[in-house]
């Protein structure tokens, strides 16, 4: 590898938005053209400019409404912290909008220290997923590890040849409903296999994104591991003030 990054699609598309705001072009009360008019002005998929505009709303400078199209709110990023994804249904929503290439599907039993990881006693079977989330256009994402519950591993065989989410599966199968999804991130090197299916070098720095689907009684579902080149990754909240008692 020569060390160039190259700019993700998405990104691109964010950068000639964000040109148009500052511009003018796109004047501050106004509503951005429809996901499908920047589709066809991009020529990218529906993916590419959903993500371009989370990137743009995690800037502060738009605001997705559904149902409402976005509006441009800002000429220039406000010195807010904005966290772009923010509830289940933007969570489904990139899941829908994105593709897992699976490398491998089986039954597979945790050693003791993954089994303390997924919260089970050691010797229980679990399904096993392993795959590279790519957009639609194909750019790799990241490399996701995918742990299903063995009360759902029947669904297994199906999923390799699932191409949508794996939770409306699971949900069509066998009513297994996420409630709540709980994320942890934390920085480390990149472990081998994730690097090689990514075509990163071992122990690059990572970003990894632990994300447990819970049903009723905070019963695991699924649960997922996400590691995600550090470079290419960005993490962003809002941080409102707090009502001072008096």
């Amino acid at each position: 590898m020569d060390g160039t990054v190259a700019i993700p699609r998405y990104q691109q598309v964010a950068d000639a938005i964000k040109a148009k705001i500052d511009s003018g072009e796109h004047p501050v009360g106004d509503a951005l053209p429809t996901e499908q008019a920047l589709c066809e002005d991009y020529g990218v998929s529906r993916y590419t400019v959903r993500e371009a505009l989370r990137r743009l709303a995690a800037l502060g400078l738009v605001r997705r409404r559904q149902g409402s199209g976005t509006e441009v709110v800002s000429r220039r990023p406000p010195e807010t912290y904005l966290h772009a994804m923010r509830s289940l249904s933007e969570l489904f929503e990139y899941a829908e909008d994105t593709r897992l290439e699976m490398t491998r599907v089986e039954l597979h039993v945790p050693d003791e220290e993954t089994s303390a990881f997924l919260g089970r006693r050691p010797g229980r079977r679990w399904g096993l997923i392993d795959g590279v989330r790519r957009t639609r256009e194909g750019e790799a994402l990241n490399f996701t590890r995918i742990w299903l519950h063995d009360d759902y591993a029947a669904a297994l065989d199906a999923m390799r040849d699932h191409d949508g989410p794996l939770y409306r599966l699971l949900e069509e199968r066998h009513g297994a409903r996420v409630e709540e999804v709980v994320q942890e991130i934390t920085a480390e090197p990149m472990p081998g296999d994730a690097a090689e299916a990514l075509g990163e070098a071992p122990g690059t720095p990572a970003v990894r994104l632990v994300r447990r689907y819970l049903g009723e009684g905070d019963r695991p579902i699924v649960v997922s591991a996400n590691w995600h080149p550090a470079a290419n990754f960005r993490y962003a909240m809002r941080l409102r003030r707090e009502e001072q008692a008096l």
